[in-house]
């Protein structure tokens, strides 16, 4: 079966609205354990605050995280994906846009959010799947090679017989 990004979501997405101060979505996420939450305004998602977020845009830039909120660093320019899509293609597209993580919708509904890492693994386990199979067929090949030079091994001394009966 072909490695389909519908499969690969576990779990709904994280999200609060655009007005939350940075230091209570900090705290959210790591109570939720999540990386990344969705930024909503009326309902839509219309950002993603990442951890990476935090780092260049509120930490590093020197900011008070009491005085900023989600849609002031949020980042807007979001890539989605159908949940039907391949993970290859997932693959592609987070190289050509140069993001991490992929908003996946069904229709018109938000089904997750997909991160490289997740479609790196399913893509190897789909890889090591063929794989077994590969080396399965290659390792029967390898038996049957083997039995046919062990059975003319054995038959050297009749095929010699037979070549010095016939050479006379």
């Amino acid at each position: 079966m072909a490695c389909n990004l519908g499969n690969l979501i576990k779990k709904s997405v994280v999200s609060l609205d655009s007005d939350t101060d940075i230091q209570t979505a900090a705290a959210y996420m790591t109570e939720r354990e999540v990386g990344s939450l969705a930024v909503t305004e009326n309902g839509e998602v219309i950002g993603l605050f990442t951890e990476r977020d935090l780092l260049t845009r509120v930490v590093g830039a020197g900011k008070n995280p009491d005085a900023l909120k989600l849609g002031d660093v949020c980042t807007r320019n979001l890539i989605s994906v159908s949940s039907d899509s391949s993970c290859a293609y997932a693959i592609k597209l987070m190289r050509r846009n140069r993001c991490r993580r992929l908003l996946v919708y069904r229709n018109d509904m938000l089904q997750g959010l997909i991160g490289m890492p997740e479609v790196a693994h399913a893509l190897a386990d789909h890889s090591s799947a063929k794989n077994i199979l590969v080396n399965v067929v290659g390792g029967i090949t390898l038996v049957v090679v083997l039995a046919v030079i062990g059975m003319l091994i054995s038959h050297i001394l009749d095929m010699m017989q037979l070549a010095d009966r016939t050479l006379k």
